[in-house]
């Protein structure tokens, strides 16, 4: 008996506690200054506050208990001045994207406490061990915020894309082109610039010089796109598309291509599900307008339909990036993706790891369908940068098709 007992007691004290000396009211305050920054918007963080007031204090630092909410979706949506559809849409985001709480409910969503005669307690409801847990990586963010670390790698991400735009069109150009002084004095710029930054570098600089490799890249793809009006070819706002995924490079094109003869079907279906919620079906709606076939995917991945296919955070980032620009182009969806990292979880190694291996535009790709996949209604994605290091390595092996994913977006965005 006494052995059943010290094992109960145990397992009575294994939940986690806040570190420290932090208190549930120290969890409120984090969460307020850290939201923006993990991608949680005003909506979501109001309904978490509530849920985590309706929690017991005491809970938050008592290793026999968990912290749980009792209180009914109906009960929060009122505090919160919103309606049921809408708590229980936040719950899920907060169980799924966030990873912040657990449900432990009723079938019938029944939530409840009470006394057993041997005087343990039943408790069903919302569970914030998980969050509990979380607060050692969120205490580091909020550091980070502080120390303008976060605004630092992100900048330098971006002007590490932009030079790679600089130096593929510095490459295409100059062959053709090789007296043209204007890509000569593009190219010795392009060469002046520091190949890394020091810590002493402060962010004001980084914003400066992407500022001015980004004026460079504007040149380049106004002369890149002057030569075409001359020349006679097609003028279009077609965005450089990934050509084939499942081979050992990624082939960008600028223009319109027939990808029927590039590539058998086979090629495509051939490929298995992509890990944790990409996966996707055949086209079946005739009446969409986009292609009924596979094959015909590169004549369809312009600007403005893979704007509508990124969610609604990642089209403000790449609103914001183009700027007065007509349409978006590559630079603006690799700096809408490197925007989305910080917020998805996503560590700037295992981007740099995917950018490396296949190229800024399908890295970006990537984490568009990524984004959107965290709300995939059979298979939601739980650990986007797991997610993505998994497709890195399946391009490695040259078993990564983007097409397929891209094309389960436009099923469900279209209702297939």
């Amino acid at each position: 008996m006494s052995s059943i007992s010290h094992a109960y007691r145990e397992e009575a004290y294994s939940f986690p506690v806040l570190p420290g000396n932090m208190q549930r009211s120290d969890v409120q305050r984090l969460m307020r200054r850290v939201a923006p920054a993990i991608g949680m918007n005003d909506g979501q963080l109001t309904v978490m506050l509530a849920m985590i007031d309706e929690t017991r204090p005491s809970d938050w630092v008592d290793p026999t208990i968990e912290p749980v909410c009792f209180a009914m979706q109906s009960n929060i949506a009122a505090l919160t001045g919103k309606d049921e559809r809408t708590v229980r849409r936040v719950e899920a985001v907060l169980e799924g994207a966030f990873g912040f709480i657990r449900k432990d409910v009723a079938m019938n969503g029944r939530r409840c406490r009470f006394r057993r005669s041997d005087g343990s307690e039943y408790r069903q409801g919302i569970v914030f061990s998980p969050l509990i847990e979380a607060m050692p990586r969120l205490i580091e963010l909020e550091a980070d915020l502080h120390s303008g670390r976060i605004d630092r790698s992100i900048l330098k991400q971006k002007i590490s894309a932009a030079k790679r735009l600089v130096k593929s069109k510095l490459m295409d150009l100059q062959p053709r082109f090789p007296d043209d002084s204007s890509l000569r004095e593009a190219a010795d710029t392009f060469l002046s610039w520091p190949t890394r930054f020091y810590a002493s570098v402060s962010v004001d600089e980084l914003h400066e010089h992407l500022t001015e490799v980004s004026e460079v890249l504007d040149k380049l793809v106004a002369f890149s796109q002057s030569k075409q009006k001359m020349s006679g070819r097609a003028d279009t706002d077609a965005l450089q598309y990934i050509q084939d995924t499942t081979q050992d490079t990624s082939v960008f094109c600028n223009g319109i291509v027939d990808m029927r003869a590039a590539r058998k079907r086979a090629d495509v279906d051939q490929l298995t599900a992509q890990p944790n919620g990409c996966a996707v079906s055949k086209v079946r709606n005739d009446r969409d307008p986009q292609p009924a076939d596979k094959t015909d995917l590169g004549d369809h991945l312009t600007p403005m339909r893979l704007f509508y296919l990124c969610t609604e955070e990642m089209q403000l980032q790449v609103q914001i990036s183009q700027g007065d620009r007509l349409y978006p182009d590559e630079r603006d969806f690799t700096n809408g993706a490197i925007d989305r990292l910080q917020p998805l979880g996503i560590h700037p190694s295992a981007f740099n790891d995917a950018t490396d291996q296949m190229g800024s535009m399908a890295a970006s790709l990537c984490i568009m369908i990524i984004d959107r996949n965290r709300f995939h209604p059979a298979t939601p994605i739980k650990s986007p940068g797991g997610v993505l290091r998994a497709m890195t390595r399946r391009h490695a092996s040259g078993q990564l098709n983007l097409n397929r994913s891209i094309f389960g977006l436009f099923q469900r965005k279209h209702g297939s």
